[in-house]
């Protein structure tokens, strides 16, 4: 693969995961399946399976929280094939709850396969490294000018005209 040609791969897998970012923190489901194919894996520990499953059963999860922040730090990629990568990436969760802020860090270990001309997840494996919930004193506050993101698809992203 020449170089440039391995900078496109590259970069068609690093959009994945931040449009999987955005995706589970504006609650867009439909986006957020675009990660995986068909005969995905996900094991987040918390829930084993497939990503339809894993999908409703975080959508759940997040009717719970007022806000979400997913990101993506370190990003290796490692093309085992013209068409497989081992993708590491890093990633920091800022989550708020009525009651309760958490942070989080954790990567994600991706088995990636690139099907039909489209780079997605075949098998994911979360890795927690630390989270810590804290308590919510008072609930948070904007002036009122400012726009502020919103944890759906009401947010201002879909809103401001491209």
């Amino acid at each position: 693969m020449s170089v440039f040609g391995t900078f496109l791969e590259r970069t068609a897998i690093e959009d994945a995961l931040k449009r999987f970012a955005r995706a589970v923190d504006r609650q867009d489901w439909k986006l957020a399946r675009e990660l995986y194919h068909d005969d995905a894996f996900d094991d987040h520990g918390f829930f084993k399976g497939p990503p339809d499953a894993f999908l409703a059963y975080i959508a759940r999860m997040h009717e719970q929280q007022d806000h979400s922040m997913h990101f993506n730090t370190n990003v290796l990629i490692e093309f085992q094939a013209k068409d497989r990568a081992f993708v590491e990436t890093y990633v920091l969760v800022l989550q708020r709850f009525a009651d309760r802020r958490i942070t989080a860090s954790a990567r994600y270990l991706d088995r990636f396969e690139k099907r039909k001309g489209a780079w997605r997840v075949v098998h994911r494996t979360l890795v927690f490294g630390d989270m810590v919930a804290e308590p919510l004193r008072e609930p948070s506050a904007f002036p009122a000018d400012f726009t502020v993101q919103k944890h759906s698809m009401d947010d201002p992203l879909y809103k401001v005209p491209r």
